[in-house]
């Protein structure tokens, strides 16, 4: 894969609007997928957030190997960073949220605290705030750049800023830029759907189908998605296997947490398990 290109206009822009704003805010709420939570940080965030306060979200609980989770959980806390676990979906977690928040927050004199929620595209910011509010105040989708304007809502004595994802304007890592394009982040119109689908069978199949028996691990990418399109009957014009609609099955599945709850990187110093 070539170097990752990504920065559409509404990003810098407001890349320019945080990077003005972050003044006013007294508390800034990160939220990273689990399943990869170094690479769902972005490092362009730490020149623009300078020393305010940050709560790590770690979200999409649900979609992730919760052994990982739990080393990434102590991970966080040995940097000396207020981590929660969350799940957007169900609202697990989310309560913990404003017992930070009121903790890491500071003293705002005369006025409600300012929090400012940040995160790379599809991690789940606007459905943590929605659960937060009880409403459905911010929108939602699985669509990267959603949210692409400022909304600000009054909460609990807070005032919350949800703010559009941010990706950096480029990914030289083409391992990392991967796993971004895994989880929904990079567009699939950038990534080509069936690299991505050979790439998740070459690095992650054994882990995807630990519970299928017949599943071929000694056998290459390409031939663990025959096995796969044969698996599930995915026919072409001609009786020809439907290689297409298997690659994009096995990603479906692997982004809704329908095949095993995997984690696509380990914290620093975390041997993977046997």
């Amino acid at each position: 894969m070539q170097e990752i290109h990504w920065f559409p206009g509404h990003m810098a822009k407001a890349k320019r609007q945080l990077s003005e704003i972050v003044r006013y805010l007294d508390l800034l709420i990160e939220v990273r997928d689990a399943r990869l939570p170094l690479a769902s940080h972005n490092d362009d965030l730490e020149a623009i957030l300078g020393k305010k306060p940050v709560i790590v979200l770690l979200n999409k609980i649900d979609l992730a190997d919760p052994v990982v989770t739990g080393q990434w959980y102590s991970w966080f806390k040995g940097q000396k960073l207020p981590v929660i676990e969350v799940n957007g979906k169900n609202g697990k977690g989310v309560e913990e949220i404003w017992k930070l928040a009121v903790q890491f927050g500071g003293k705002a004199s005369g006025r409600a605290k300012r929090i400012g929620v940040v995160g790379i595209p599809n991690v789940g910011k606007s459905s943590i705030l929605n659960r937060l509010l009880g409403t459905g105040a911010a929108r939602t989708g699985n669509t990267p750049g959603v949210t692409r304007g400022k909304q600000w809502v009054k909460h609990k004595g807070f005032e919350i800023l949800d703010t559009p994802g941010l990706l950096p304007p480029k990914i030289n890592d083409q391992l990392e830029g991967y796993k971004l394009a895994l989880i929904g982040t990079i567009k699939d119109e950038i990534v080509p759907i069936y690299d991505l689908a050979l790439h998740l069978l070459e690095n992650y199949g054994a882990s995807l189908f630990k519970k299928e028996t017949s599943y071929p691990k000694q056998l290459s990418s390409e031939e663990q998605l025959l096995w796969f399109a044969e698996k599930r009957k995915f026919l072409a014009k001609g009786g020809e296997l439907d290689l297409n609609r298997a690659a994009r099955t096995l990603l479906h599945e692997f982004r809704n947490g329908r095949l095993s709850k995997i984690t696509l990187e380990l914290p620093p110093n975390v041997e993977p398990a046997d």
